[in-house]
């Protein structure tokens, strides 16, 4: 089969629509949930958290390589000091791509107490650009193990983003979502969580790039359910 420019824009934009349409139905589970937890303050909490993250990546022909460091705080303590290794190659250039991360946390639970975990990502992801617009999309499995426990939390993370590109210009605003769904344990088949972002990315050249957003965050399955908000920082080196 031959792949052209706008058979592959139709294939990818009919994939990232069912994508949209998920988290649009999961989005009127947030809405439901918080009608219910506006009659009942107690139903809900919420946090105020950063995101600081460092990384580098390679490119070597079709496959680039990754590494990053990240640190997440909650309120006045860490989250989670986490190291990402990732590795992804080019199906189809720019529109589809074949991702794999490997991930090692030392987080802090919700009885506040911390861990080691693992974890690791398996997933597609691409890009299908619509002037003045780029449409980012992905769909990954992801699952983590506490370490010394063979039982893992597997979710299923799809997201989108809509990024701006503005002629002669070193930003590029974007507006995402992704959506968690859990695949086990005795919420499977539930929204585990939902990111919204706003935020924009500055290419200081073209090894360099500097992203600041703004993450509001729905956990539905903690207890009490919790409407948090993130400021990130990222600092991005291509080799």
């Amino acid at each position: 089969m031959t792949f052209n420019h706008t058979t592959m824009k139709k294939f990818l934009f009919t994939t990232i629509l069912a994508l949209i349409i998920s988290l649009s139905g999961r989005a009127n589970e947030v809405a439901t949930m918080s009608d219910a937890t506006t009659a009942n303050t107690e139903d809900f909490d919420s946090h105020f958290g950063t995101m600081w993250d460092i990384s580098v990546a390679k490119k070597l022909g079709p496959v680039r390589l990754s590494l990053q460091q990240s640190v997440f705080t909650i309120d006045t303590y860490m989250e989670r000091a986490m190291t990402i290794a990732g590795i992804d190659t080019e199906i189809i250039p720019t529109y589809l791509k074949v991702t794999a991360l490997g991930f090692y946390l030392y987080h802090r639970g919700d009885a506040g107490n911390y861990r080691h975990l693992l974890r690791y990502h398996a997933g597609l992801n691409g890009a299908v650009p619509f002037q003045p617009l780029n449409l980012t999309w992905g769909a990954r499995y992801e699952s983590t193990y506490i370490v010394g426990n063979s039982t893992p939390t597997n979710k299923l993370r799809t997201r989108v983003r809509l990024v701006g590109n503005i002629p002669n210009s070193k930003f590029a605003p974007f507006l995402g979502g992704e959506h968690f769904l859990q695949l086990n344990g005795t919420s499977a088949g539930h929204t585990e969580r939902i990111w919204i972002d706003l935020g924009v990315t500055y290419k200081i050249d073209k090894n360099n790039t500097v992203e600041f957003l703004i993450r509001e965050e729905n956990r539905q399955l903690a207890t009490p359910q919790q409407w948090n908000t993130n400021i990130g920082f990222a600092y991005k080196i291509a080799l």
